[in-house]
């Protein structure tokens, strides 16, 4: 087998020039050429996908690439099926005490790790240890989701307790994330970032960045008769017309993330399929509180103001998802507040609230924007020409897939961003809390905090409506994001692709797929 590899390439400015396409679709010829030629093995599944890279390291993902590939090399101990039950992995069970205050797991026996080459360990409640008291040292995302134990108990070799300084009653919300795939104990960290090391469905056998990864089924995986495929291959794709022709010309078997522009091209053609469901994903508008002229919340008001929303869905999603309303829980959620909304699309109102804010003569914004997942692009336009009578002028900066999220996202004033779901409380956790990690706004606010804290420990279903309620009057009233749509989970596919379901957070589980007949 040969030792993964990795190539770092120098990132060049984005241009959607000619040259850039006639090197994308002669990569898309050349593929379904080989493909064509080749005696490849019917069980291999293509995925095509945007190219990015920052880390391997699980408990500090950031990239969609990287994420998918540790969704297939590793495990977490608790996973989220696509009608939103709990699926037990790693974990064969689990049961908290009275106030959910201390968390038993019982854990699978017989699970070995592996790279496929030099490391191979078995799978022991060491290595839950290991992976959990890790997230908090390198203050993975994860961290400022998930409560920190005060304590995380090795019962004996199969049995772990996670205590807590108070009830967490939203403790298997975070076991379900990426960062949270279970690392190997003896793993030399350094390796991590380049190599997988886990239990997973598949072991990776190269990474070319911008290129390929490839990987070969574990044949040791302990779910019987999983993965469906002998082996799987990640193929970037420099923007999602290239994706959307390599699948058509047959040179790769599905798409993860499909953009919305592309769903009418591959309905109507006869190899190819679309499957879609509704889900928490949304895309936002992303303002850092700390720099001018967002500081200024009337400015963030005008901007709401300037929102048109059903513009936005239908504009930038073709009607497809459904109207947001500044916060991440969707209309159907329990904890869902009907009173607190933001005002209807308004540039009257914006005008006014830019007057007020010292902006009496308009204002010239940059948006940064990318085909890096979602219609974010289209998302930017739309909301360019409705903020426009307003008088806030958009100046759209659209920025290469590749390093998006590393390059742009966190680091420039304002951005578009696409977000998987999630249930409420990870929901608002992972982004608002003052100093997150993913905090993307810069933003804080000490009764949201406080409820938030409250939370944690709420099991009981009126509490956790009455403070979600606050919450969302709160982010209503401050505007640190824009949330404008819900966007459904979209995947593009052959004909002979099967059990390739869109998930509810649109992540990716391969765990199912397999290839019938074309």
């Amino acid at each position: 087998m040969r030792e993964p590899t990795l190539i770092r390439t120098r990132r060049t400015p984005w241009r959607r020039s000619a040259a850039l396409f006639g090197l994308a679709f002669a990569a898309i010829f050349a593929l379904a050429l080989a493909a064509c030629a080749s005696e490849e093995e019917p069980s291999t599944l293509r995925v095509g996908m945007l190219a990015d890279h920052v880390s391997f390291d699980p408990q500090l993902l950031l990239g969609l690439p990287d994420i998918v590939t540790a969704q297939a090399t590793y495990d977490v101990l608790v996973n989220r099926n696509p009608d939103l039950s709990l699926q037990p992995m790693l974990a064969t069970s689990w049961t908290p005490n009275e106030d959910g205050s201390q968390w038993t797991f019982e854990l699978r026996e017989g699970v070995k790790f592996t790279n496929g080459d030099d490391f191979e360990q078995d799978f022991t409640a060491e290595d839950v240890k290991f992976t959990f008291e890790r997230l908090f040292e390198v203050e993975s995302p994860l961290a400022s989701v998930m409560a920190e134990p005060t304590d995380i108990v090795v019962v004996d070799d199969h049995t772990v307790r996670f205590e807590f300084a108070s009830p967490n009653a939203v403790l298997l919300e975070s076991l379900v994330k990426y960062h949270a795939h279970i690392t190997p104990r003896t793993v030399d960290v350094e390796r991590l970032p380049t190599e997988t090391f886990g239990t997973g469905p598949f072991i990776m056998t190269e990474f070319v960045v911008g290129e390929r990864a490839t990987f070969v089924k574990n044949e040791d995986y302990w779910w019987e008769g999983h993965p469906k495929v002998d082996n799987l291959e990640f193929i970037f794709l420099p923007d999602p017309t290239a994706r959307a022709e390599a699948l058509k010309a047959g040179a790769i078997d599905a798409i993860y993330d499909l953009d919305i522009a592309s769903i009418p091209g591959l309905e109507d053609h006869p190899d190819t399929k679309v499957i879609i469901a509704p889900s928490g994903s949304y895309m936002n508008l992303a303002m850092d509180v700390r720099e001018p002229p967002f500081d200024n919340k009337l400015v963030r008001k005008a901007m709401q103001a300037a929102t048109d929303r059903n513009g936005i869905l239908q504009g930038a999603q073709f009607g497809r998802g459904s109207v947001a309303y500044d916060h991440p829980i969707t209309t159907v959620d329990p904890v869902f507040n009907e009173d607190c909304k933001p005002p209807e699309y308004d540039p009257e109102l914006a005008r006014s609230l830019l007057a007020e804010a010292g902006y009496p003569d308009g204002l010239d914004v940059t948006l940064y924007t990318s085909t890096a997942g979602a219609a974010m692009v289209e998302m930017s336009t739309v909301f360019k020409e409705k903020a426009a009578p307003a008088g806030i002028n958009v100046n759209i900066e659209v920025t290469p897939e590749d390093g998006y999220w590393a390059d742009v996202w966190l680091q420039k004033p304002f951005t578009t961003v696409w977000w998987g779901g999630r249930p409420p409380y990870e929901a608002v956790s992972v982004v608002y809390p003052t100093g997150a990690p993913w905090n993307e706004s810069y933003w804080s606010n000490p009764e949201l905090d406080g409820l938030l804290d409250e939370a944690l420990g709420a099991a009981d279903p009126e509490d956790q409506k009455r403070i979600f309620g606050r919450i969302q009057c709160i982010l209503v009233e401050e505007v640190p994001r824009i949330i404008p749509v819900f966007r459904p989970v979209s995947l593009g596919m052959r004909n002979n692709v099967e059990g390739f379901l869109p998930m509810w957070d649109a992540t990716m589980i391969l765990h199912t797929v397999y290839l019938g007949d074309q």
